[in-house]
């Protein structure tokens, strides 16, 4: 019963603390949204260099089976070396996180101005 209780609490206390960001990160967008952009942006860039290979580690352990040297620090090295020599592909899963916003943020205002013109 009291693992529970203090389940709840910490459920309750993580609640509370990522609303006040939420309404911090509100009143940040009204008065300077180019700062917003930029906390998304470095956000976005973050995921797709430290939890995207991860992701992409056990997605591909998960559906093809561990191969024999394969590590997380070997898919880092490859991303870090791919970004070194202009890799395509090392490119897409550095950026990929952040485009996805950006093609989100194009769609979603794509969406509202043909609904401005119906």
């Amino acid at each position: 019963m009291a693992i529970l209780q203090r389940r709840a609490a910490v459920r309750d206390s993580f609640t509370i603390v990522f609303m006040s960001f939420l309404t911090a990160l509100r009143q940040l967008a009204k008065s300077r949204p180019w700062a917003v952009e930029l906390i998304v942006a470095a956000v976005g860039l973050l995921m797709g260099v430290a939890l995207m290979p991860v992701l992409i580690f056990h997605a591909g352990a998960a559906t093809l089976g561990r191969y024999e040297g394969a590590s997380v620090g070997q898919i880092y090295s490859t991303l870090f070396t791919g970004l070194a020599q202009g890799s395509s592909a090392a490119w897409v899963v550095f950026l990929g996180p952040y485009g996805l916003y950006v093609l989100s943020k194009l769609l979603r205002s794509w969406w509202r101005a043909s609904a401005k013109f119906n």
